[in-house]
C-alpha cells in the first residue's frame, strides 16, 4: 500500500473483499425469495451471513489500516463525507417510498378498505403508551451522542465520550426490545390489509437501521477505547453520529405520523 506524493487522492490496491461482500449479497437475496416462496434454505442464508459479515469486517479492517498510515488526506476524508451524504441520501428516499405508501392509503382509503383509515378491524397502538417511550429513549439517546462528540472536540478522552456512547447504545438496545414486545402484543400482522403491510415495512426497516446504528456504536467505542480518534481526526465517528440523527429522525415522523396523526 503505497500513496502517489503527487496526487491529492490515494489509490487502493486489488481488494477480494467487494466480490466477497457481492456474492454474499447475492446469496442473502436468493435466500430471501426462497423464504417468502416458503422453501427456505437455512443453509444458504447462514453462509451468505456469515461471508458478509467476515467480509465486511475485513474491508472495514483494512480501511482503518490506511487512515492509520497516513494514506488518507483531506480531499479523501471530503470524498468519505460526500458518500456518506449520499448515502444518507438514499436512505431517506428509501423511506419516504414508505411514506408515500401510506400517505396514499390513508388520505383516499379505497372501498376494500371500509373507505376507512385505519381499516375495519384494526386496533392501533396506543401513541402515548410504548411508542411515547421509544421515542423519548430515540431523542435521548441523540442528546447522549451528540454530547460525547462535543466531549471529543473538547478533547475530553477519558469520561464524556465514553459515557455518551454507552447510554446511546443501551437507549438503542431498549428501544429494539420495546419494539419486539410490541410487535408481540399487537393484535394485527403484516398480512392483515394494507395497513399491517405498511405499518411492519416502516417499523421494521427503521428497527433494522436502530440495530445497524447500534453495532455501529459499538465500533465507535472500541475503536474510542483503542485511542483511535482525535479532537481532529474522527469522521468515522461523525459519520456515525451523522446515521444515528437519521434514525432519530425517521422515527420522530413515523411516530408522529403512524401513531399520532392517522392512529385512529
Amino acid at each position: 500500500m503505497n500513496r502517489n506524493p503527487y496526487s491529492r487522492y490515494y489509490v487502493p490496491g486489488p481488494s477480494p473483499w467487494p466480490f466477497f461482500v457481492g456474492i454474499s449479497a447475492n446469496g442473502l437475496a436468493v435466500g430471501l425469495i426462497l423464504w417468502l416462496h416458503r422453501s427456505p434454505s437455512y443453509l444458504l442464508m447462514g453462509m451468505s451471513i456469515s461471508c458478509m459479515m467476515l467480509s465486511t469486517f475485513s474491508w472495514w479492517r483494512d480501511l482503518i489500516r490506511e487512515g492509520d498510515m497516513g494514506f488518507y488526506t483531506r480531499f479523501v476524508i471530503k470524498s468519505f463525507r460526500d458518500g456518506v451524504a449520499l448515502f444518507i441520501l438514499s436512505e431517506v428516499m428509501f423511506f419516504f417510498s414508505f411514506f408515500w405508501a401510506f400517505f396514499h392509503n390513508a388520505l383516499s382509503p379505497s372501498c376494500e378498505l371500509g373507505m376507512r383509515w385505519p381499516p375495519p378491524g384494526i386496533r392501533t397502538p396506543n401513541p402515548s403508551s410504548t411508542s411515547l417511550f421509544e421515542t423519548g429513549l430515540l431523542i435521548s439517546s441523540g442528546l447522549f451522542v451528540t454530547q460525547a462528540h462535543k466531549s471529543m472536540r473538547l478533547k475530553d478522552y477519558d469520561v464524556g465520550p465514553f459515557i455518551g456512547l454507552l447510554m446511546t447504545i443501551l437507549c438503542g438496545a431498549v428501544f429494539f426490545l420495546v419494539q419486539v414486545r410490541e410487535y408481540y402484543w399487537n393484535s394485527y400482522s403484516i398480512a392483515d390489509s394494507v395497513y399491517g403491510s405498511v405499518f411492519y415495512l416502516l417499523t421494521g426497516f427503521h428497527g433494522a437501521h436502530v440495530v445497524v446504528g447500534t453495532i455501529w456504536l459499538m465500533v465507535s467505542l472500541v475503536r474510542l477505547w483503542r485511542g483511535e480518534f482525535s479532537s481532529q481526526r474522527h469522521f468515522g465517528f461523525e459519520a456515525c453520529i451523522w446515521y444515528w440523527h437519521f434514525v432519530d429522525v425517521v422515527w420522530v415522523s413515523l411516530w408522529f405520523v403512524v401513531y399520532v396523526w392517522f392512529g385512529g
